[in-house]
């Protein structure tokens, strides 16, 4: 009984920390943007759906997941909280603009793992199709997103 009390306290401190509770709003996150991927629909997700897997789920506080509509050619993943699943720490939207091209949308909470690293990272891996929640590539701008920055 004492460590089920314990483990609970654990879970509910780690959750306000990673700003649980909070999620983002109907108009998306503090980080937001949008970008063409010159790679098919179905990688894209797939690559979307392993760097959130990989990436964002914060010491599993949190839980990557997919949805794929394949006749429409569209799809999205979600991060939600284990705890409240409506809180959504990021938001990936993914919508075929040709048999070569993905339209990808990404919004991120803005703070703990969803930060301007991430997007960084969402972006190389829906784009390059190699999954790492670092990105290495160098790059001039970010233009593709908008929010705080550090």
């Amino acid at each position: 009984m004492i460590k089920q009390v314990k483990r609970a306290g654990l879970v509910l401190a780690l959750a306000a920390l990673s700003g649980c509770g909070m999620g983002m709003g109907p108009g998306g996150g503090a980080l937001s943007g949008t970008f063409d991927a010159p790679v098919d629909f179905q990688k894209a997700y797939q690559s979307a759906l392993k760097q959130a897997q990989q990436c964002l789920t914060s010491d599993d506080a949190y839980r990557a997941e997919g949805s794929l509509n394949a006749a429409a050619r569209s799809g999205g993943v979600r991060v939600v909280s284990r705890a409240f699943s409506s809180d959504e720490a990021a938001r990936i939207e993914l919508t075929a603009v040709n048999d070569a091209s993905t339209r990808v949308r990404v919004d991120m909470l803005g703070k703990g793992v969803w930060n301007v690293d991430a997007m960084r990272a969402m972006h190389d891996a829906v784009y390059f199709g190699e999954v790492s929640c670092r990105t290495y590539m160098m790059r001039s701008s970010d233009a593709w997103f908008h929010g705080p920055r550090p």
